[in-house]
């Protein structure tokens, strides 16, 4: 389920992507021009843009879309349209029931209103999710889908595009390559963002994870690679998936005070503390993605294959996976 390289810690475990053909690289470039004109600076401090997947097989076209930052409603919220298609991700206030939330929408919303953004004077929409944080829409969740005109729900990421990094390490050298999007210079140059940093680094000699095995409900969540960040307070190590908020790390007590004491491996998308002893993301619950009761194996580092008990969504509730 979770794997360890063997001879190459810290291997990168996804082959590269095949280098673009130039017709490929060329609707890319225009792309990105096209795009140039409406959007709103990166540097303003918002992820300018998001990478959908997860969505049903009835809204299947939106798995890869990028979502590219326009503006801002409003409220403040930044609001995305897709590239090449007429679909927005953005903060709704109100669209009738009170109710703010994130949606996925085919109708532009229009930033100078204060609810109903879309106009139709209904809370019909491709996806939504409740939410009053106008900051950013959710990185994971479960959203309401319309799927082959049913609502269903589904697991959303929401994989933020504003750099990717990918980090191999060897015996006590790190070399660490960066990518920010690229872009299209003022002198009509694809400029790819490449740089390429190398600096010995003794310290870091945990194996990244590969994660895979999760169920139909979260598959979206597999091929994700976590990384090492910090160390808990009982010395084990907490992993963090490279990109967005999702965590591997070892709780001795996940609910505190409340019934259940046994320590487990956990992967939850709240982030843990490196100081607490118990309740690491200081919930006072056991919620999280999946769990794998840490007896057998200790804590020193998650278990490298076995069953993980995963919730998988209402209709199945929690599944062994593995």
């Amino acid at each position: 389920w979770l794997k360890h390289p063997q001879a190459e810690p810290f291997a990168v475990f996804l082959p590269p992507p095949a280098a673009p053909s130039a017709r490929s690289m060329a609707r890319l470039i225009a792309a990105v021009a096209a795009t140039a004109a409406s959007m709103v600076s990166a540097t303003d401090g918002d992820t300018w843009m998001y990478t959908l997947s997860g969505a049903c097989d009835a809204q299947g076209d939106l798995n890869g879309m990028p979502f590219v930052k326009q503006s801002s409603t409003l409220s403040g919220a930044p609001y995305y349209k897709a590239l090449r298609a007429e679909k927005y991700l953005y903060h709704e206030p109100d669209c009738q029931d009170g109710a703010p939330r994130w949606v996925l929408d085919a109708k532009m919303p229009d930033v100078n209103k204060t609810r109903d953004l879309d106009g139709d004077g209904s809370c019909d929409y491709i996806g939504q999710l409740n939410s009053e944080d106008t900051s950013h829409p959710p990185a994971t969740g479960e959203w309401t889908m319309l799927c082959d005109g049913v609502y269903e729900k589904q697991y959303l990421i929401l994989l933020e595009g504003t750099s990717t990094t990918t980090t191999t390490a060897k015996a006590s050298t790190t070399t660490t390559t960066s990518r920010k999007v690229g872009v299209v210079t003022a002198a009509g140059e694809f400029d790819d963002g490449y740089s390429t940093q190398t600096t010995n680094n003794t310290k870091n000699t945990k194996a990244s994870l590969l994660l895979g095995g999760a169920c139909a409900y979260k598959r979206t969540l597999n091929g994700l690679i976590f990384d090492v960040v910090s160390t808990a307070a009982d010395g084990s190590p907490i992993y963090k998936a490279r990109g967005m908020d999702e965590y591997i790390y070892h709780d001795s007590d996940c609910d505190g005070v409340g019934a259940v004491t046994a320590a487990r491996w956990l992967f939850d998308n709240s982030k843990p503390s490196s100081t607490a002893t118990n309740d690491l993301d200081g919930d006072g619950k056991c919620t999280y993605h999946a769990r794998f009761d840490s007896a057998p194996v200790g804590h020193s580092r998650p278990p490298a294959s076995g069953e993980w008990s995963m919730y998988c969504g209402e209709a199945s509730g929690w599944m062994s996976v593995g």
